[in-house]
């Protein structure tokens, strides 16, 4: 029996990896930004393990959005060029 295979995207086009970045960031970002301006006082123990847990959401929410750009830009475009690591090229 074959298992079916499970892709975060369908193809060309398909702006679900955006989205699941945009979730990421939309609840990691906020917090680390309240973390590092406003810590509470007593919470100097859990601070720095939320810390790193906040900031790893924030890589993959980045991750995330950089492959959806990568799946959603026409070939050719600035856009593409640059999530494709083509930063100067003509």
């Amino acid at each position: 029996m074959r298992w079916p295979r499970w892709s975060i995207s369908a193809g060309r086009g398909d702006f679900l990896p955006i989205l699941i970045g945009c979730i990421c960031l939309f609840i990691s970002v906020p917090s680390v930004v309240l973390l590092l301006v406003n810590p509470d006082r007593n919470s100097g123990t859990i601070v720095i393990p939320l810390l790193v847990v906040l900031g790893a959401g924030i890589i993959i929410g980045v991750c995330f959005i950089v492959l959806g750009i990568q799946i959603c830009a026409p070939p050719g475009s600035r856009a593409y060029r640059i999530s494709h690591g083509r930063f100067f090229s003509w």
